[in-house]
């Protein structure tokens, strides 16, 4: 069973607007009648909400690629309308998911809620629209290429699209990065050969939450342009695992973008190749630091373990074992 959107949205809301149309609009949403798709006199594609009931709301600014306006309408109502100003087709694109993903999200709020809603729900689509490319730091980018690794080539292969993105719990500020019934998997990422240690960021990081908590430990070492693994190829391939669930994808292009937009173009491109992946079980007697370990006075640590002190720790497994032993 997927969770297709063919019953209540087009692939392509725009697809039946040639030409300018508004005020007037198509439906947007088929389960509900407040939210429309059409095209201005300076032929910009745009969605709208129209509700009752909204006063005194100031519509968002400063949106790279986005116009937002309040408009009033006949009859006592009023329209939220976002238009795309750009004409970049990548964007019309990414300018489509934000609206079905605003209407199906904002469905359930009335008058000044679902407008105060509807702008919260686009400003947290920012940076997915309009990526900056500013560049990561080497810690988050060993991370998040770590991560959507264990995403694409572990998770996805085992779970429903759906499942393999909830599981990725790193992006919600949670203390693991994945959590898969009743244990956890804390993934640690080195691109540079093979070190003696591993780095431990915080008290939380290797706290216990589940039954059971795996440190899963990634070696990749740079491979040459176009051979291994990049951030880029990480991305896609998660992208067209999960393209048959519009929720799935949402979750995913929410939880991804806020790191995956400030990437630099040569960071998306740099290629990788896995040298080893290895599993720790994280017990009463593996060498860690946590908040009950230290006073209170502490507000946090970061440390490093040797690779050579854990090795009794270590455990033949896979993601697949934790699931179904989990």
């Amino acid at each position: 069973m997927t969770n297709s959107t063919q019953d209540f949205f087009r692939n392509n809301p725009w697809e039946l607007i040639g030409k300018p149309i508004y005020p007037n609009g198509r439906r947007l949403y088929l389960n509900d009648e407040r939210f429309w798709v059409s095209m201005d006199d300076s032929q910009q594609i745009l969605f709208f909400i129209q509700d009752k009931g909204v006063d005194k709301i100031k519509p968002l600014e400063n949106l790279a690629g986005l116009k937002v306006s309040i408009e009033k309408h006949e009859n006592g109502d009023e329209r939220l309308v976002c238009r795309l100003t750009s004409q970049d087709p990548e964007l019309v694109e990414k300018f489509a998911t934000v609206a079905k993903d605003v209407a199906y999200y904002c469905s359930a709020y009335k008058g000044q809620q679902l407008f105060i809603k509807t702008q919260e729900r686009i400003k947290s689509w920012a940076n997915f629209l309009k990526p900056s490319r500013s560049g990561l730091t080497h810690s988050e980018f060993s991370g998040i290429f770590g991560e959507l690794y264990v995403l694409a080539e572990h998770m996805m292969p085992i779970l429903s699209a759906l499942d393999a993105v909830r599981a990725w719990i790193g992006p919600d500020n949670k203390k693991q990065d994945f959590t898969l019934n009743q244990s956890s998997i804390e993934v640690k990422t080195t691109l540079s050969g093979d070190p003696q240690s591993l780095t431990i960021s915080s008290l939380d990081q290797l706290d216990r939450i589940s039954n059971k908590l795996f440190l899963m430990r990634i070696v990749a070492a740079p491979s040459g342009e176009g051979c291994g693994l990049s951030l880029a190829g990480l991305y896609k391939l998660c992208i067209e695992a999960i393209a048959h669930d519009f929720f799935a994808e949402v979750l995913f292009l929410q939880k991804i973008s806020s790191l995956y937009s400030i990437a630099s173009e040569s960071q998306l491109k740099e290629c990788f190749s896995i040298v080893d992946v290895s599993y720790f079980e994280v017990n009463d007697r593996f060498p860690k630091l946590t908040r009950s370990d230290v006073s209170l006075g502490i507000l946090d640590v970061k440390y490093d373990i040797a690779i050579a002190a854990i090795r009794d720790f270590k455990v033949v497994t896979s993601v697949e074992q934790i699931v179904s032993n989990g």
